[in-house]
C-alpha cells in the first residue's frame, strides 16, 4: 500500500466516523429533549399538587368553622 492509498483508506474512515458522531449528536439531542419534557411534566404535576394541597388546606378550613359554629349552636340549644 502506498502513501496516497494510506491517505484515501484514512480519509475514508475518518468520514466513517464523523457520520457516526453526527448519529451520535442527533440521539444525544433527542435524549435531551426526552429528558427536559420528562423534567416539565414532573413540573406541571407539582404545580398541580401543590394547587390540590392548597384547595384541601382552604376546605378544611372551612369545614372547621362549620363544625365549630354548628357546636356552639348545639351548646345553645342544650343549655336552653
Amino acid at each position: 500500500m502506498n502513501n496516497e492509498e494510506f491517505q484515501k483508506l484514512v480519509l475514508e474512515q475518518f468520514q466513517t466516523i464523523n457520520n457516526r458522531l453526527g448519529n451520535i449528536e442527533t440521539r444525544q439531542d433527542e435524549i435531551y429533549q426526552v429528558v427536559r419534557a420528562i423534567e416539565h411534566s414532573n413540573n406541571v404535576g407539582k404545580a398541580e399538587l401543590d394547587d390540590h394541597n392548597i384547595r384541601l388546606a382552604k376546605n378544611e378550613g372551612t369545614l372547621k368553622k362549620i363544625a365549630k359554629v354548628i357546636d356552639e349552636e348545639l351548646n345553645k340549644a342544650s343549655n336552653l
